[in-house]
């Protein structure tokens, strides 16, 4: 009997860590963005303004902002090129930091994370990129936003993506 109970809060609890972290499966291409520290937000799909090339979905609560696309690309033969394109793209965006006070650092062959502050009138924000590629025919991009809260160590919004990944194929 004590066993079983045992098994039981084993099982629930790793049912309700799993409910807690961000995991979201796409199709066409297939892949999954997986972020442990982050809650599961639904995302919905968004509709494209002009033709489609690939998809995006968006979601948001109290504290996070969560944009994920998959756009079709000549660069997505592999994930360091995806982002090597991602980069550069990113530097041309208006108020960006310059390209020394953006973190890059790949995470393993199918991720790459991009990490930037924001200056702006009030908080500054936090945002997050997992870069990848997915069937050799489609760059992810799974952006993560949110305000940095006051007093906040900078170097804690990095340690949010440990054990993160974007993966190719279905949960």
């Amino acid at each position: 009997m004590r066993v079983s109970r045992l098994i039981a809060a084993v099982l629930l609890s790793v049912a309700w860590s799993s409910a807690c972290a961000f995991e979201q499966a796409f199709e066409a291409p297939a892949f999954v963005v997986s972020v442990p520290a982050i809650p599961n937000l639904r995302l919905a799909t968004v509709a494209p303004s002009g033709p489609a090339t690939g998809m995006s979905a968006r979601g948001r609560d109290d504290t996070y902002s969560i944009e994920v696309t998959a756009l079709a690309s000549p660069q997505a033969g592999s994930t360091r090129t995806c982002a090597g394109q991602f980069l550069r793209d990113l530097l041309k965006r208006p108020r960006m930091p310059d390209r020394d006070s953006i973190y890059r650092a790949p995470f393993d062959t199918s991720t790459f994370l991009v990490l930037y502050i924001i200056e702006q009138p009030g908080p500054k924000v936090l945002h997050a990129h997992l870069v990848s590629a997915a069937a050799g025919t489609h760059c992810i991009d799974a952006h993560f936003s949110r305000d940095m809260k006051a007093g906040e160590d900078e170097d804690a919004w990095r340690t949010t993506f440990a054990g993160a990944s974007v993966r190719e194929g279905a949960r």
